[in-house]
């Protein structure tokens, strides 16, 4: 790989061991991939920081990396963490559970970032078409690249990490043209289009895409709504390892192109799908929203249709800065949490065993968590 003199002097060590360590990281996967050379990012988002899913060996790390002297070098976030910070204690979260996850926040902080505690990065920070970003969350990463446009490869938490601390990644894969070109066209029949619309979501049609193409760059010639946008590319992040989706009416880049490959979605896709995110046969403790995290809008609007629903105990998850926007009351049935998600937090001590989602990125983990689940629909959910 081909590196400047700074870089160069970066991975001597002469601007630090940490600076010297994270180069070695960087530079050995670019290496590994086959990337020509590092590019210079605009931002970082850190993933895989809930101490759930880390434990003490990932809280070592970072409290080794932040007192060592490391440093962000471009504006950095971070992923939702295992708690809420502030209700951990009303949650039935063991306090020293709580206690490292805060040293984890601490010592990122340390190094620079800013305790988003969010997986929507791209609603903070200030991306733009063409921006060269080091992002570690998968429905991020699909979001800016297929959405905003930006460059980034789906990363690993410890890579956006070392990425973030020099501000360079390899140049390979999604950051380049000729990684980001359709290889397969993707469409939904007619009458699986119709049960997206009536019965399955657009979620479902999302994770469908992902278990079917898993690789490489698909081109849709279906239209998702604007306001499912996000549950879809998070679905397609939970099934596969895409990093980015062209989207008819949507994506700066879509154009019609001849793609060799193609692919339909049809009905016995969704269906048994639908099937696969069901493990639940009983009632559930908590019906959940919020993977990805939402937005101020879509918390009013839930707090305005759960008023009148009184029976169901809901839980929603969503950014701090959010919470502190909401201009509503809060029913007695709901609780909000921020810092957080469900996906990454100890459900067995907070007592959700069994949980109803109308995310089918959420459906997955939660699953292979152990957790009884069904997805739902949003709008099945709430009876519209």
């Amino acid at each position: 790989m081909y590196l400047t003199e700074e870089e160069e002097r970066g991975l001597r060590g002469d601007y630090g061991e940490a600076m010297r360590l994270a180069y070695k990281v960087v530079v050995k996967v670019g290496e590994a991939l086959g990337a020509p050379r590092l590019i210079k990012i605009v931002n970082a988002h850190i993933s895989g920081i809930s101490y759930k899913n880390i434990g003490d060996a990932g809280l070592d790390l970072l409290q080794s990396l932040a007192d060592m002297g490391a440093r962000f070098s471009v504006p950095t976030t971070i992923n939702p963490a295992a708690i809420d910070l502030e209700k951990w204690v009303h949650l039935n979260i063991p306090r020293v559970f709580a206690e490292k996850q805060k040293k984890i926040v601490e010592a990122l902080v340390k190094m620079g970032a800013v305790p988003l505690l969010s997986c929507m990065p791209y609603f903070y920070s200030k991306i733009e078409y063409g921006d060269q970003i080091a992002w570690a969350e998968s429905n991020a990463v699909l979001y800016a690249n297929s959405i905003i446009g930006a460059r980034t490869n789906r990363e690993g938490g410890p890579l956006s990490l070392f990425e973030a601390i020099i501000g360079r990644a390899p140049y390979v894969g999604l950051r380049t043209p000729e990684g980001r070109q359709p290889t397969i066209r993707v469409r939904v029949g007619e009458k699986a289009y119709k049960l997206v619309l009536k019965e399955y979501g657009f979620p479902l049609l999302g994770y469908v895409l992902g278990k079917i193409v898993k690789k490489g760059v698909p081109q849709t010639d279906f239209t998702v709504p604007l306001d499912e946008v996000r549950g879809f590319l998070a679905a397609i992040g939970a099934s596969s390892s895409l990093g980015m989706v062209i989207m008819k009416d949507i994506s700066p880049e879509w154009r019609e192109v001849e793609v060799q490959e193609k692919v339909a979605i049809q009905e016995e896709d969704l269906r048994e799908t639908f099937e696969e995110l069901t493990t639940l046969k009983e009632e559930a403790e908590i019906y959940y929203f919020g993977c990805p995290h939402l937005t101020l809008r879509e918390v009013e609007k839930l707090l305005e249709v759960l008023e009148k629903k009184p029976g169901k105990k809901v839980v929603l998850s969503t950014s701090r800065w959010v919470l502190k926007e909401i201009n509503r009351k809060i029913p007695e049935n709901v609780t909000i949490l921020a810092d957080m998600c469900l996906v990454v937090a100890p459900l067995r001590e907070m007592g959700y065993n069994k949980i109803i989602t109308d995310s089918a990125k959420a459906a997955h983990y939660l699953s292979a968590m152990g957790i009884e689940v069904k997805y739902v629909p949003r709008n099945i959910i709430l009876g519209d």
